[in-house]
This record gives structure tokens, sequence and C-alpha cells, in this order.
């Protein structure tokens, strides 16, 4: 069975219409969904509280002046992992400090295109380690969680009924078989019965 491939979603937020245009046609259809998502920069603080996007990118070339440091603090705020804020030269080097200290990239505008290519690319391959990441450390939790619930299930076990740790370790393995369910089912029901 073939797997689909991983598309990043990419959010602007600008305030020209032919900056949207311009990053529809650039983005690499390999990388990035089919849809690019944009939104105008008063919107921006309501969109990036309902849904969650790999890489941001900020046009912070027609923006009031800190309009677009504030639109890409709240990004990385958000846990957006991939905030990039475009800046006008004028204001790039305070802009790129400002990003620094907060988390996000900054590059100078106009931008190079290779450059702003290479760097939506290494910011689309993070976020997605990042989201392999998180849901590793969460089926970790998930397993750990379990492994507390049998012992606390065989540890009771052990005081009721004077089983060994063998004996009740078997006892929820087979009761889980026997019933089609998980381990952490049969623990769960052990814990709610005999725990005082």
């Amino acid at each position: 069975m073939v797997q689909p491939r991983p598309y990043a979603s990419l959010l602007l937020i600008t305030g020209s219409r032919d900056t949207a245009a311009h990053f529809a046609a650039f983005l690499p259809a390999d990388r990035f969904a089919p849809e690019l998502n944009v939104c105008a920069p008063r919107e921006a603080a309501y969109v990036l509280g309902e849904t969650v996007y790999d890489v941001v990118v900020i046009d912070g070339g027609g923006l009031a002046d800190g309009e677009g440091d504030g639109i890409a603090s709240l990004a990385a705020a958000n846990g957006v992992t991939g905030v990039l804020l475009l800046a006008p030269a004028e204001r790039f080097e305070a802009v790129s400090r400002f990003a620094e200290e907060r988390g996000f990239m900054a590059l100078c505008s106009p931008v190079d295109p290779s450059l702003l290519k290479q760097s939506l690319g290494m910011m689309a391959t993070v976020s997605q380690r990042m989201h392999a990441l998180a849901d590793r450390a969460e089926d970790l939790e998930r397993r750990m969680e379990e492994m507390r619930l049998v012992n606390r299930a065989k540890l009771l076990l052990v005081q009721r009924f004077k089983m060994t740790e063998k004996q009740a370790h078997r006892f929820i393995e087979k009761n889980a078989m026997d019933r089609c369910v998980t381990r952490r089912a049969i623990a769960e029901k052990i814990i709610r019965t005999y725990e005082i």
C-alpha cells in the first residue's frame, strides 16, 4: 500500500493579493499542501487560534511598524514550529534581534527566491520532525500510564488475594486476552473494584 506523502501546511499573512499570488505559484508542490491558506493581518489572531499550521509566513512589508512582530510572536507562542517574518530592509536589524529573542526567523524583504524556498523547506522539515517527536512522546506517556495502572492492579491482587507478582501479572494478561480488551482496561476494573 502506498502511503500518502505528508504535506506541510502553510499560512501566509499578508495584506497584498500580489504577494498571495506570488506565493501560490512559488511553493513546491511536493512539500506543501496544495492549498495555500491566506489571511489578512487583522484576522491573524483568530486564524492562529483556530488552526495549527506547520509554517506561518508574515509579509511585514505592508504592515504598520511592529504589527508583523506581534503576529509572529503570537504564532510562535501558539506552538507553530516554523514562523518566518519578512521584514523591510529599514527594520530588518531590529526585527532580526526581536525574532531571535522570541524564537522565530526573520528574512530581509525582498528576499532571494532560492533562500526563501530553502528556508521554507527547512521549516517544514523541522515542523514534521517535531510532530513526529511529539507523537512518540505521547505514545510513550500512554505506555507509561498503562504500566503504572497494571502495577497498581497487580499490587491490589497481591494484597487482596495473596497472589505472587507473577500470578497477578498472569491474571491480568489472561483476562485481557480472554475478554479481548487491553491490559489497561482490566487493570482499571481491578482498581475500581478493589481499591479503597
